[in-house]
């Protein structure tokens, strides 16, 4: 068995040149009184200490490297082609199907055979859940103690309450998703929102990996019937994933009272399974689009 005392035996036959380069390859910064490694040490104890936490050093870089190398974060990504096309199957159409393309961001996750479902029940918001939120699942009769599968406060930007969201029309949804329903090369699709810089990270107490980051869509001013004309404008959300690769379920959390909020809800999410489980063969289709403000 490879305990520590042998790794480390093993670690000390590597040349100091090799163990300074792995260090700077992974952009390790070493001072010098600690990890200096040339022969004019002024002492060997102080030497072998210095060496002793660069090997950590960088075992530990190498063991979170090779981690997200060999795939083992639950959530892909990638920036399509523009003329990359993703198709779904939709009734209303002349072909029976839709084709979407020029998608600004791919998310795929690990092929699973069957998903958990769940629910799950916000422990904080910035806001009092009212009795009703149109579009949540269940959206009549809520409380604190509600168990949803979809929760969207969209219409507190309506009637009475609009003045506390002036400005916005989404602050906060929360979306549930199974891994099965995008095995054969499905994906979750940004198609308008740009993203910016995406953020990776793991919670132990949850055990997901989780995705963040900010998306945005600038709409030209332009004339509308029965409307007039609208002014240009920015529709602006900020994003969290989270991914429960052994579970088969994605969490998505966005909404546009900005990432320190949005992170707090996800952060406080009550999660429980159904006892429901699910197949690729639950679902219509293999591709769904998760801008918000966008139907």
């Amino acid at each position: 068995m490879l305990n520590r005392d042998s790794l480390f035996d093993a670690m000390n036959g590597i040349s100091d040149e090799y163990l300074s380069s792995a260090a700077d390859l992974l952009a390790y910064e070493k001072e010098d009184n600690l990890v200096h490694l040339d022969t004019n040490a002024k002492k060997a104890g102080a030497r072998k200490a210095g060496r002793i936490l660069l090997i950590a050093a960088v075992i530990a870089c190498l063991f979170t490297v090779t981690a997200f190398a060999t795939g083992l974060f639950s959530i892909s990504t990638r920036v399509p082609e523009p003329e990359e096309t993703f198709q779904i199957h939709w009734d209303d159409s002349e072909t029976g199907y839709l084709e979407w393309h020029d998608a600004k961001l791919v998310l795929t996750f690990p092929e699973v055979t069957e998903s958990r479902e769940i629910e799950f029940r916000p422990g904080w918001l910035p806001f009092k859940i009212p009795s009703k939120l149109e579009f949540s699942e269940p959206w009549e009769n809520l409380s604190n103690e509600t168990w949803f599968t979809r929760f969207s406060s969209e219409s507190l930007c309506w009637g009475d309450s609009a003045k506390a969201f002036q400005g916005i029309s989404q602050p906060v949804l929360i979306e549930v998703y199974s891994m099965a329903q995008f095995n054969d090369s499905g994906a979750m699709l940004m198609l308008y929102q740009t993203p910016g810089e995406i953020t990776e990270e793991h919670w132990d107490d949850m055990n997901v990996d989780v995705l963040s980051f900010h998306g945005a869509l600038h709409i030209d001013g332009r004339y509308i019937p029965h409307i007039g004309q609208t002014d240009p404008h920015d529709i602006e959300y900020d994003y969290m994933l989270l991914s429960n690769k052994d579970a088969g379920w994605v969490i998505e959390v966005c909404g546009q009272l900005g990432m320190d909020t949005i992170r707090k809800v996800a952060e406080n999410l009550e999660i429980q399974e159904t006892g429901n489980v699910l197949t690729a063969g639950d679902f219509e289709n293999k591709f769904v689009f998760i801008d918000g403000g966008v139907g």
